[in-house]
């Protein structure tokens, strides 16, 4: 079995799976030449590693000047920086990181004070009950994490990066652009001349990408949705989730559609609560019989919730969301 898919000159694709249920498949791409990089680095776990691992010994197989030697992440969410540890240790790559990614990953003390909520955010919890019957699930999703997800943190790297950066790679100059939205610290990587981004999760082909309190804000994500509609000769989107996009700017407009639609839905169960309504009744709205859907899209709607507020559309008094001064055609 192949460990790994060209898919574009000296661009590899290798796919991680997990149970879907547990933690989704993810994407490796490894740029190969002489100073070649890996963009993502997805479990670490032992077999998510050696997975990696034969795909970098096959790939420096087949041109004896390619040299794997580094690795970069689009964001510190835990499918893409747990390999990164296992992967400097095991093959001695050089970790590349931005001075805000490596804070947040230089311990799990570190990580965890990164989802600090704000009151806003801490809306969700309608009640002390709902906050109490949140806790089981939470202590559950960490321990899968740090087991599925092979999380592991580092004390240091070795190459800081900053956006506006290039990153070049026989014959590829990436440029680095900051792209927060579904992260805060996510970045992008972009090369004009061949039209070819590396999107992270902040586009992504089949499905949309997931969106949460506190690291998620909408206005930066509809901010980099709309830099990535000016990229000159955008071509080919690498995303870190499912196949690669042939047709950019229609995607992009697509996701930006959708996500209008879905701050609308929520803007207009608001609008129909004269005295304000509470988190719970407005998740009941949106998902009344769906428990796995109900905790998954907690986030994008307090995210949503957070982007009217911010614009004067919604205000927040105590434990209710309500009409705010501004009209949502504003926006």
């Amino acid at each position: 079995m192949n460990p790994c898919e060209e898919i574009y000159p000296k661009i590899f694709k290798v796919v991680q799976h997990k149970p879907r249920r547990i933690a989704p498949p993810v994407n490796i791409y490894i740029i190969a030449g002489d100073e070649g990089m890996i963009f993502d680095a997805g479990y670490g776990d032992d077999a998510s590693i050696r997975q990696v691992g034969d795909a970098i010994n096959s790939i420096q197989s087949r041109n004896k000047k390619w040299k794997i030697s580094r690795v970069l992440i689009s964001h510190t969410h835990p499918d893409h920086f747990s390999g990164l540890k296992q992967l400097k240790d095991h093959y001695g790559l050089k970790v590349m990181l931005t001075e805000q990614m490596a804070g947040v990953l230089l311990n799990k003390h570190a990580y965890r004070d990164s989802y600090t909520l704000s009151p806003l955010q801490k809306y969700r919890y309608s009640s002390m009950f709902e906050r109490m019957s949140e806790l089981p699930l939470q202590f559950i999703f960490r321990t899968m994490y740090k087991k599925v997800y092979g999380i592991a943190f580092l004390q240091s790297h070795d190459t800081t990066v900053r956006s506006g950066e290039t990153i070049s790679i026989d014959g590829y100059n990436f440029g680095i652009i900051h792209a927060p939205g579904h992260c805060n610290d996510h970045i992008m990587l972009y090369d004009k001349k061949e039209g070819i981004l590396f999107a992270g999760d902040n586009i992504l082909r089949s499905i949309y990408t997931w969106l949460g309190p506190p690291r998620s804000n909408l206005q930066e994500y509809y901010n980099t949705l709309e830099a990535c509609l000016r990229l000159p000769k955008l071509k080919l989107v690498l995303s870190a989730h499912g196949s690669p996009i042939v047709n950019p700017e229609e995607r992009i407009k697509q996701i930006i559609e959708y996500r209008k639609l879905r701050t609308i839905q929520v803007y207009s169960i608001v609008a129909n609560e004269k005295h304000g309504i509470t988190f719970e009744r407005l998740l009941n709205s949106i998902y009344p019989r769906s428990f796995e859907r109900r905790w998954l899209a907690k986030g994008w709607i307090i995210v949503t919730l957070e982007y009217l507020v911010d614009n004067n559309i919604l205000k927040f008094e105590g434990k209710k969301i309500k009409l705010g001064c501004n009209d949502i055609n504003t926006l």
